[in-house]
Formats: structure tokens, sequence, C-alpha cells
């Protein structure tokens, strides 16, 4: 029996939980700039994820209908992970992300630099 997750407290904590993985979003970010992508190909383009974070980002993203994992009868067997439906209304607001934090990237290392 699969177990059930609490998210009466906040309906975005899934969404959240996405954010604050640091991974999540960049898998998002580069298989949406790709197309459907092999294991290996998402690896050697993200360089700095070990392949067990790739696998549980992949595992979690494909598990809340994000992403989409086809697996191919071939020898040996071949699996593409591409954007669901899902997951392409949420690329809109991930670039939303994106775009604030290109813009307000010198004021964020100001105020860093500033505090420290």
């Amino acid at each position: 029996m699969a177990k059930k997750l609490d998210y009466e407290y906040c309906k975005a904590a899934p969404v959240l939980e996405w954010l604050g993985n640091k991974w999540a979003l960049v898998v998002l970010m580069t298989i949406s700039e790709s197309g459907p992508v092999r294991f290996n190909e998402l690896y050697r383009t993200i360089p700095s994820v070990s392949e067990k974070v790739l696998s549980q980002v992949l595992k979690q993203l494909t598990t809340d209908g994000i992403l989409d994992r086809q697996l191919y009868p071939d020898v040996p067997p071949r699996v593409e992970y591409s954007i669901t439906d899902l997951g392409r209304t949420l690329l809109p607001h991930v670039q939303a992300l994106i775009d604030w934090g290109r813009e307000n990237f010198d004021r964020i290392m100001e105020n860093r630099l500033s505090n420290e």
C-alpha cells in the first residue's frame, strides 16, 4: 500500500519541495530544452549531479507526473525521459523564476557581500 502524504497544511508543498531540491529544476529545464533524453545523456549534460541524485530526481518528477519515463524494449533496454503536458504548464513559472534571478543577480550578490 502506498504511503499517504498529508499536504492539507499547504497545497503548494510538493512544488516547494522541488524548489528545495537544487537539481529538480535543473533537470526539468534541461529536458525541456533538449527534448526526450536518456539517463546517460542527461547525466553528461549536468556534470555536477551524482547518478544517485539524478535517479532520485527523475523518479520524483516522474511520480508527480511532471516527467514521462518511456521504456523501449530494445536490446539493451532504452529509457527516455520527456516533459508531460502537466510539466509543460510548469515551465513558464520556472522560466519566470529564472528571469527574476538573472534580473536581480547583481543586487543579490551586492547584498551578500555587504552583509558578510
